[in-house]
Parts: C-alpha cells; structure tokens; sequence
C-alpha cells in the first residue's frame, strides 16, 4: 500500500508538472498571437526590406532603434499581413496595412496603449466629430522612430508647427517650458551616449517618470491641470538635468 501511495503521489506530481508545462506553452503562444509578433515573423519581413532601395529599407534600421523595435515589437504587430510569403503581393494580403489612414493609426497604437488613447480622445487634439480626428499618435511620435526621433527633431518646435500661427493661440509659456524640457533631457542622454556614458538606471527612471507625468498633460491637452502641476515637473527636470550634466 505504502508503495501504491508514492507511485500515486509521484503520478500526480508529474501531471501537476505536465499542466504546468502546457500553460506555459499556451501562455506564450497568446501573448504572441495577441501582439502579432516573434522573431521569425521579423527575419522574414527584414529579409525582403533590407534588400530594398531608398525609405522602404532604411525603415528596418530605424525601426531597430525605436522603442518598439528594442521591446519586440514586430512588423506584423502593427501593419499585419503573411511574413512568411516571399512574394510582395502575396505577403501584403489580408489583414496587411501600409499606410493607415488617422482613425486606424489611433486604433492600432489603442490596441496597447489603451489608457493614452482614452486621455487622447478627451482632448483638444480629438475633435467632437470622432470619425475625423485633426491629428494621430504617428504626428507626434512618428511612425517607427517612436522613442528615437531623428537627429534635430523638438517636440516644441513640432507644436509650435501650430499653435501660435494665426488659426491657434500660442501655447501658455509653462508648457513651451515643458516641451522644451522633453527635448533638453532627451539631447543630454543622446550626448552621454554619443561618449560612451550611457544613462544610469536612476536616470533613465527618472526621465520615464517625467515623461509619463508630461504625457498625462498632454495626450488630454489638460490646460488646467497642466498649470498646476508643471511648475513641480520642470523642478524635476532641472535636477536631473544637472545630473546629466555632471555624468
């Protein structure tokens, strides 16, 4: 009996394991199913774009260097399609989308950042006819630059593309300073890089943290809000700017 009982408890503790074994197995397949994404689907769609000419290869590179591309985020995440078709037409069937038009663009970006697409569309930036919104998350943070905007860029030069010429108001001075801020810290970590002298991990969280607070005033363009809590945030800044500086 008392043998029975071991071969019992060793039978359970191997199907105990094989269960554990299976949702696992499960688990990762939907988490890639649901981001439409895994390495291959990557070889096979870098395969056919590093070989092309002009825009349509650079993309590979730059999309390498984007947040995206270094969290793993894949092709078919976002744009969809058949990576595994060697011919163009057939692999760009489907599901596949090239160039979405804004409303897509705020879908597929939703699709993740649920909470950033809820703040946008309770902006200024969404109008209150929804199905025509003025601008997209892809205006701002680029398309697949995203975290990695090219050399020269500045978000408050961006804005400033529209606010302040004659169809909008310039924006309040604290948040031209806030915008500025963003390009400020993003430059002072792009020249640590450019010497060799990556970031710390205390200030990168640190930028994450101030970026996150400069997002939740901006992606609902809280006007209010905004006055009242960015004075503390540039104060946050300025600090970490000083650490940038002394690295």
């Amino acid at each position: 009996m008392a043998r029975t009982k071991r071969m019992s408890g060793g039978s359970v503790r191997l199907i105990k394991l094989c269960l554990i074994g299976i949702c696992s197995a499960c688990l990762i397949c939907g988490l890639t199913s649901a981001s439409g994404h895994s390495k291959a689907d990557d070889d096979d769609c870098v395969k056919c774009h590093t070989r092309a000419a002009g825009r349509t290869g650079e993309v590979v590179g730059i999309h390498r260097a984007s947040t995206h591309g270094k969290s793993g985020v894949g092709c078919t995440g976002c744009h969809g399609g058949d990576p595994a078709q060697p011919d163009k037409v057939k692999a760009h069937v489907g599901n596949f989308v090239g160039k979405p038009d804004a409303n897509l663009t705020l879908a597929m970006c939703g699709r993740c950042h649920q909470q950033q697409l809820a703040q946008f569309k309770t902006s200024r930036h969404f109008p209150e006819r929804r199905g025509s919104p003025r601008i997209d998350c892809a205006d701002c943070h680029g398309a697949h630059s995203i975290g990695n905007p090219p050399e020269g860029f500045s978000i408050a030069q961006f804005c400033a593309g529209c606010h302040g010429l004659e169809y909008l108001p310039a924006l309040p001075q604290p948040f031209q300073d806030l915008l500025t801020l963003s390009d400020e810290l993003r430059d002072g970590v792009n020249r640590l890089s450019a010497r060799g002298r990556g970031p710390s991990d205390e200030i990168i969280e640190q930028r994450k943290k101030i970026r996150r607070l400069t997002a939740e005033i901006v992606h609902p363009t809280d006007r209010d809000g905004g006055l009242e809590r960015i004075p503390q945030i540039l104060s946050q800044g300025e600090k970490l700017k000083l650490q940038l500086k002394s690295r």
